[in-house]
């Protein structure tokens, strides 16, 4: 697996207009996560975000080199997200986007080692 390829396609998914902000911090975890490790499945990245374990994210952070800042600031804006993230983890809807956008990741996995 190529994981440049794969953190770029992470961040296409990042840029997309319509991703709620909370969506665009799980993909900037899960991209982190998977410079380092590729196969952590994207609903364990996504408990770990919603129960606020910030030293598992530290922990691949400090794995991998040069981009601190940005890894700073990515701790900085998912701090700052913890009271939207809190007031919309409840109903279904909310659920039904959860499992889509962990779904879609997984395909983002796929299809870029697939392209490989």
């Amino acid at each position: 697996m190529d994981k440049q390829t794969l953190v770029d396609a992470l961040q296409a998914e990042v840029d997309k207009e319509n991703r709620p902000p909370e969506e665009k911090i799980f993909i900037r975890l899960l991209q982190e996560v998977w410079q380092v490790d590729w196969t952590v499945a994207p609903y364990d990245v996504w408990t770990r975000m919603i129960e606020w374990d910030v030293p598992y994210f530290l922990r691949f952070m400090g794995m991998d080199e040069g981009d601190e800042e940005q890894e700073e600031q990515l701790i900085q804006d998912w701090i700052a997200s913890r009271t939207q993230l809190r007031a919309k983890n409840t109903g279904q809807d909310w659920r039904r986007r959860v499992s889509a956008l962990i779904d879609e990741m997984n395909h983002v996995r796929v299809r870029v080692r697939q392209d490989a």
